[in-house]
């Protein structure tokens, strides 16, 4: 309910426009898809947060700012760290990044990220077993690591057909 959150944020923007607010607002853009507007948000706080940095590498991976993307979201492991390590090419961190996670995303994202991983490093094993995990959460995996080219190498490996037939 962007729309809605963006009303409220209006009214609390004409109480008192400060960080929390613009923090809150550039989300609500980000979650519509104005990532121009959501930047600008972020940009014109007078000190950055954890969760602006976040918004920011969020937008920082979709223009191909992989370096950016990952010097915002910091250390803390998560899924966004992982896959900019990985358009970035950091295939081995990103790996680290994604066991050091303490909790799977139930939408399987970080487990199927996993398998990609498992398959850039040519690690059978760990490639099944993010899949097997993805497939666990949500089985339209299967149709999707199909045909997905990340996996071509495997396309006519057993473990890898069994999975996704």
């Amino acid at each position: 309910k962007a729309d809605e959150a963006l009303a409220s944020f209006e009214k609390a923007k004409a109480i008192e426009n400060n960080d929390v607010v613009k923090n809150n607002t550039g989300f609500a853009y980000l979650v519509k898809g104005d990532l121009v507007k959501a930047e600008e948000l972020f940009n014109s706080m007078t000190a950055a947060t954890t969760e602006s940095k976040w918004g920011l590498g969020v937008i920082a991976i979709t223009k191909g700012e992989y370096d950016k993307a990952v010097n915002y979201f910091g250390t803390e492991p998560c899924f966004n760290l992982a896959l900019a390590q990985v358009l970035k090419g950091d295939v081995s961190k990103a790996k680290a990044t994604l066991d050091s996670m303490k909790e799977m995303c139930k939408c399987g994202k970080p487990s199927y990220l996993k398998a990609i991983v498992g398959a850039r490093l040519d690690d059978k094993t760990y490639m099944v077993n993010g899949l097997k995990e993805a497939i666990g959460f949500k089985p339209e995996w299967k149709a999707y690591a199909k045909t997905d080219l990340e996996f071509a190498k495997f396309f006519s490996d057993a473990a890898f057909t069994g999975l996704v037939q």
